[in-house]
């Protein structure tokens, strides 16, 4: 049996995992929404817990080029990071090549891609063709602390997530209601979808169905030897 640390974004991504059955000992890490509350409660985890066997990071993001489509599942090969002079961090191939074998031999398809964490919500397309310049195909905004952390302490680090919004998906500005750490003030995020419904709507539904698409992949991997 292996000790895996699985790092969320909020509930609702870590909903799904909470289900799963299986021979490894999941421990749900809720990291809060951007870079500095990730890196926060990945330090805290990581370093002041009990050492891990792995690190799986899982969740939505978002698309940076036309390939890749709402509902595709995508493993990181590596992380980059939208601050300038922050290296690219490699994913552990021999960890993430495992978990890929069970998604094959479930028929769930999945997607190797290059991923960027930014302290801001790309909402579009212009945001995201910018991020894309960097080779990267998906943006996050909680990953590159979290595989930095893990780094430190050589622990292998997996990112599985799965796109819910695309390229050319406008998403209401919900960077005017972040607060300093990077997550959401709650009134100020009411008065944006006030202000946005529609776009607020269709994001929402989005995402639930995005994660509908990520918890059968996560059931697979999470289930399987590592």
């Amino acid at each position: 049996m292996s000790r895996i640390y699985v790092f969320a974004a909020s509930d609702m991504e870590a909903q799904c995992v909470r289900k799963i059955a299986g021979p490894n000992e999941l421990v749900v890490v809720i990291s809060g929404m951007g870079p500095l509350n990730a890196r926060s409660k990945a330090e805290a985890a990581l370093r002041f817990g009990e050492k891990p066997d792995a690190v799986v990071v899982v969740g939505l993001c978002g698309g940076l080029t036309q390939s890749i489509g709402e509902g595709r599942i995508v493993a990181y090969t590596e992380c980059l990071s939208s601050k300038p002079g922050n290296p690219s961090l490699r994913c552990s191939q021999t960890v993430t090549d495992t978990l890929m074998s069970a998604l094959m031999a479930a028929k769930i398809p999945c997607e190797w891609v290059v991923g960027i964490t930014s302290a801001r919500i790309a909402t579009t397309r212009e945001e995201r063709l910018l991020l894309a310049k960097s080779g990267a195909a998906v943006v996050d905004m909680e990953t590159y602390p979290i595989v930095r952390a893990a780094e430190e302490i050589g622990v292998p680090v997996v990112v599985l997530r799965v796109v819910s919004d695309s390229i050319d998906r406008e998403l209401p500005d919900l960077n005017r209601a972040l607060n300093e750490a990077g997550g959401l003030d709650g009134r100020k995020a009411l008065r944006v979808a006030l202000g946005s419904p529609i776009k607020t709507l269709k994001l929402l539904v989005a995402n639930k169905r995005a994660m509908g698409r990520l918890a059968p992949a996560l059931g697979v991997t999470l289930a399987a030897k590592i």
